[in-house]
């Protein structure tokens, strides 16, 4: 997740417009790292009717062609954790392309982009397949907004998926059921040390659904008193929005205190901006819900379902937002 310097704290932000742009296949495809020790990541996640949601994430830590794979599923119930699978493998077990977004664990697909879809219709369908135990996912994401990519000569950062619609199949414990959906999935990549060090202490990240546009958001704490932030709108169909950070207004409004932390717990965000003419406008409260607390070698990670409400206003059109939606939040302190 990127963004531009601001003198603020996290609220009125002031910074430059990052520019956006779009991408191919090979955007969401395998990357690696010749230069240092890197992480890179595919994440996906899914939001079901039937109150069940799932987060897929398979990163890699590697150089060159040594590193680790680490694909993890959660699944979750009315926002609470109710099964999880996370294993490790040798990078000589983990196939993949450097042109198309497919993964393989020991010439098994876990993740596999529909080629076919995509030349005859320009359509990005990915198929996500994985069983562990009594544990197990088998779903297709099937994009309904345009993507977009912001690269830089450090870190970088593909969201093919801004919003999808979702169906298949999940197991959780044992337990078989069918399940469709709003989901998301993006894609970093290059992210190492030196990215601790340019970032600073942490991320909040999310986005924003109603019936026809969303809305993805990222601030980086760089400090107590410096953030970046970047907000991308989008309609079904018809492209996406670069907010001018100028016009984002975000706060932190409650804390809570969970595993002897004190962690923020309710969210404001308001977005108004004329972006190609359009006038955009977002009031959006996100309160939490449940939380699921995670930590890897020195972050501690918190993704949150939250409580949403308020609206998305694009050109004349205006949607409300009374849903449950992921966010996250991380923190190296």
């Amino acid at each position: 997740m990127l963004g531009t310097k601001t003198r603020s704290k996290i609220s009125k932000h002031r910074s430059t417009i990052l520019p956006l742009q779009d991408i191919t296949p090979a955007d969401d495809a395998f990357h690696g790292s010749p230069k240092r020790v890197a992480t890179e990541w595919w994440y996906f996640d899914a939001i079901f009717d039937n109150n069940y949601s799932v987060h897929i994430g398979f990163p890699t830590f590697s150089r060159k062609k040594l590193g680790l794979a680490v694909p993890n599923i959660h699944i979750y119930k009315d926002g609470k954790l109710v099964a999880e699978t996370r294993n490790r493998y040798l990078f000589r077990n983990f196939k993949t392309s450097k042109e198309l977004p497919v993964v393989k664990l020991f010439n098994t697909t876990i993740i596999d982009f529909d080629q076919d879809k995509y030349k005859n219709n320009g359509e990005w369908v990915y198929h996500i397949k994985f069983k562990k135990n009594d544990n197990a996912i088998d779903l297709t994401f099937f994009g309904i907004t345009k993507g977009w990519k912001i690269v830089t000569d450090q870190e970088s950062w593909a969201v093919a998926l801004p919003k999808a619609s979702v169906t298949g199949e999940i197991i959780v414990n044992g337990k078989r059921m069918n399940v469709n959906g709003i989901g998301y999935h993006d894609h970093n990549w290059n992210y190492s040390l030196l990215s601790i060090l340019n970032y600073g202490t942490g991320w909040y990240w999310g986005k924003l659904i109603s019936d026809s546009f969303n809305l993805v958001w990222v601030n980086i704490v760089k400090s107590p008193k410096r953030s970046e932030i970047l907000a991308i709108a989008s309609k079904d169909s018809n492209g996406f929005f670069n907010i001018d950070p100028e016009n984002i207004y975000f706060k932190i409004e409650k804390f809570t205190q969970i595993n002897k932390r004190k962690i923020p717990s309710c969210f404001k965000l308001q977005i108004e901006d004329v972006v190609k003419d359009i006038p955009i406008k977002i009031d959006a409260r996100m309160e939490l819900k449940n939380i699921h607390y995670s930590t890897a070698f020195f972050t501690h990670y918190w993704r949150y379902h939250t409580n949403t409400s308020g609206f998305i206003s694009i050109g004349n059109k205006k949607e409300q937002m009374n849903k449950i939606h992921i966010m996250e939040y991380m923190t190296l302190k």
